[in-house]
């Protein structure tokens, strides 16, 4: 899957939220998105995703124009990773992922052996498959997350969209997230995420898109476009940017004064 954004701008009412946003994101790459917030990133996404209509320019999925696909359709083009979700009753994790199953049904239509056997395989992709019996209110964060990618995966679609996948986890199931994302784009999927974690962007992001004031203000490989000026007028911090040991590798380091 790839996407093209080509001159996207949105308002609510006479308040300018995105303006004049063009980006592409070829077949199997990740591409994390930083930016304040505040600064558009949701509504860009809910603008993809197809939630929000009324917007100028296009978005387009595999060449096709999402304006002109029904919303019921759009599932199986792009899944959507939300940052957390508590479900109202207690599901077990297989039927939390069999849902993502069910977006090429009518909701009427019961999951069988088939849509069992792939929620199956889409736990085993991000290696919970252990998990499948297990309740879904009773895992832990990192857990829940790789099983809302489950279900993500479910659905068939391979553009991804995720909106700070890791903001409420720990250290190590950020991590343990991340590496299980970035597994995906070698997989064949194309993922688009939010972060407020630059470090994070530039150690599994193939590109990455730096946004402020509802304008895309840089894009690119990490290497070429991280740097302290960009993060400063991002966030409005001083940061140092340094090399790792092998020389290539960049990292962000907070500068107090």
């Amino acid at each position: 899957m790839m996407l093209s954004v080509d001159r996207l701008s949105f308002s609510f009412g006479q308040r300018p939220v995105l303006r004049d946003i063009s980006f592409s994101i070829p077949h199997g790459q990740m591409v994390s998105l930083l930016g304040p917030n505040g600064t558009g990133k949701s509504t860009l996404f809910r603008c993809i995703l197809g939630l929000l209509t009324g917007y100028s320019g296009s978005v387009l999925v595999d060449g096709k124009n999402t304006a002109r696909i029904r919303l019921s359709d759009m599932a199986r083009l792009i899944a959507y990773i939300p940052q957390v979700h508590y479900p109202a009753f207690n599901f077990t994790v297989l039927d939390m992922v069999l849902m993502g199953t069910s977006s090429r049904f009518s909701a009427l239509y019961m999951p069988g052996e088939r849509e069992k056997e792939k929620a199956l395989l889409s736990l085993e992709m991000m290696g919970i498959q252990d998990l499948a019996l297990r309740n879904y209110m009773m895992i832990s964060g990192g857990e829940q997350q790789l099983v809302l990618m489950a279900r993500a995966l479910s659905q068939d679609s391979r553009l991804l969209i995720m909106d700070e996948p890791t903001a409420s986890l720990d250290f190590g199931n950020q991590t343990r997230v991340m590496q299980c994302v970035r597994s995906l784009t070698s997989k064949g999927y194309t993922i688009l995420q939010a972060t407020h974690n630059p470090n994070q962007a530039i150690m599994f992001s193939d590109q990455i898109m730096a946004m402020s004031g509802g304008r895309i203000i840089a894009q690119g490989e990490p290497g070429d476009v991280m740097n302290a000026a960009l993060i400063e007028e991002i966030y409005g911090i001083r940061v140092r940017v340094e090399c790792m040991d092998d020389g290539k590798t960049r990292y962000c380091v907070p500068v107090f004064e």
